[in-house]
């Protein structure tokens, strides 16, 4: 996934929690929270990918899957 997509899943995210927000009343807390809540997903999805790279190129060098 490239970080574009991930930027639009997260953007997505942020965007539907600040509208669900909002229609209950909670604009101010709303907004915050989505914006919030769209890093945190990035941010997150970045870690993953990185992740699973690194498990990717540790498999091809066969070594071990878990460093400890």
């Amino acid at each position: 996934m490239s970080r574009r997509n991930m930027a639009i899943v997260a953007a997505f995210f942020g965007l539907a929690y600040a509208i669900s927000s909002i229609v209950r009343g909670d604009v101010l807390s709303g907004v915050v929270t989505g914006g919030i809540g769209a890093v945190l997903v990035f941010l997150v999805l970045v870690r993953v990918t990185e992740h699973n790279d690194a498990v990717r190129r540790r498999r091809e060098r066969g070594g071990p899957l878990d460093p400890e």
